[in-house]
């Protein structure tokens, strides 16, 4: 591995395992070197609290407004992922502006417009974006189990949108779309799934 950090994102539909890859994985790497690790949207925090208030219909935000949102609570870190990449470390987040490109364009931003605010701000890039592929079958009924069928935000409710969801997903990973993307099978155990991110990794920067 070169002496530059790694930046690692996990991605795909509600409910792939992205939560339970990310721990697995940034508790893998710590063991070797601190790591900087986060999910979003941040919840709890003041730009994660809007996101979730409008996920929640508390509030209404038009497609620009949420592709800004979002932004904003990716690049709040923008300083922090660069010292640790810097610094020869890792980053490992859950969700990322990869999730932006794939919502917001759904909802009518042009693609052009999405990637060009990244460029604008310099938002780090990812080394790489690992997809992790389920049906929005198995994420509906993940959800609901996990969360209760009342408790859903107006995405994890709706199974069109979330076909929606996983066929733009499959489009910019295999496109490339702002930085590399690997696909992989999520319907299989975390400890399956997990040994092929691990496999990746070494075979990909040798972690």
């Amino acid at each position: 591995m070169d002496s530059k950090g790694k930046f690692i994102v996990i991605e795909g539909i509600d409910g792939c395992g992205k939560g339970t890859q990310t721990k697995l994985l940034s508790d893998f790497l710590s063991q070797k070197e601190e790591i900087f690790v986060n999910k979003y949207p941040e919840y709890g925090k003041p730009l994660g609290d809007l996101i979730d208030a409008w996920l929640h219909k508390k509030h209404e935000y038009n497609a620009e407004m949420q592709t800004l949102l979002y932004f904003s609570d990716f690049f709040k870190d923008k300083e922090i992922v660069e010292s640790y990449l810097k610094s020869g470390k890792m980053v490992v987040v859950d969700r990322y502006f990869t999730t932006t490109i794939v919502y917001q364009r759904m909802k009518g931003v042009p693609l052009e417009k999405i990637l060009n605010l990244a460029e604008l701000f310099e938002l780090p890039k990812p080394d790489i974006c690992i997809l992790l592929k389920i049906s929005p079958e198995t994420s509906l009924s993940g959800k609901g189990k996990e969360k209760g069928s009342a408790n859903l935000d107006r995405h994890e409710e709706d199974k069109v949108f979330q076909t929606t969801v996983a066929n733009g997903f499959d489009e910019v990973a295999a496109n490339n779309t702002f930085c590399e993307w690997i696909t992989i099978d999520g319907e299989r155990s975390a400890e399956e799934v997990f040994k092929e991110i691990k496999e990746i990794l070494n075979k990909k920067f040798g972690i």
